[in-house]
């Protein structure tokens, strides 16, 4: 799948959840799913740092 694909579906999955959402439950998974996301990105640069032997972080 390339990005243009990856796009498309993410695009396509939002407006299919958002068509079944009041306003105030698109606005809670939308905060939600951010607030998943920037913690998941944060993990996965701590993993890399650890895994990278610059010694900064070595367990989550």
């Amino acid at each position: 799948m390339d990005a243009y694909d990856w796009s498309t579906g993410v695009y396509a999955t939002a407006v299919a959840m958002a068509k079944c959402m009041t306003t105030e439950e698109l606005s809670r998974t939308a905060i939600l799913l951010t607030q998943l996301g920037t913690t998941l990105g944060t993990l996965a640069a701590l993993r890399q740092m650890g895994e990278g032997g610059t010694g900064a972080v070595t367990e989550v």
